[in-house]
């Protein structure tokens, strides 16, 4: 391995207007000016979809039952609180503040890739959550 070369990373700091880069090894699937959809996880993090994704999101929660409150639930969950972010020249998406207060955002952020979307996590309550989630035996089905 090349030692001068940097190593891609996944823990980027986020300016005082909010802004944060996208780490590369996500941000080159992406293009400046695309349209990101932030909003709460179902975890303590942003969930950050694409729109041909968000598009999909949409199609599958139309097609979900919503006779189960706790269904309907995690739908107002993620619809409720969503956001439009355009990507900048520099690869940055600005967090709204009050998507960052849900996450606990101060001044660092992690960026953890999942099959159809990413995520903005606090890097410590990252830590806590999969050192805690190690021992967890239940998953539950949804489809995000």
């Amino acid at each position: 391995m090349n030692k001068g070369r940097k190593r891609n990373s996944r823990l980027h700091r986020m300016d005082q207007k909010g802004r944060v880069a996208i780490p590369f090894s996500i941000r080159r699937d992406l293009r400046y000016g695309e349209l990101l959809y932030l909003t709460k996880g179902l975890d303590p993090c942003i969930y950050v979809y694409t729109e041909e994704e968000w598009k999909k999101l949409i199609a599958r929660f139309e097609e979900a039952s919503l006779g189960k409150t706790s269904v309907r639930k995690k739908i107002r969950k993620i619809m409720g609180e969503v956001e439009e972010v355009e990507i900048d020249p520099q690869g940055r998406i600005r967090i709204p503040s009050h998507l960052a207060q849900y996450a606990g955002l101060e001044d660092q952020c992690f960026f953890a890739r999942m099959p159809r979307w990413f995520e903005i996590w606090n890097p410590e309550k990252y830590r806590e959550y999969m050192e805690e989630s190690e021992d967890e035996e239940e998953i539950e089905e949804f489809p995000l």
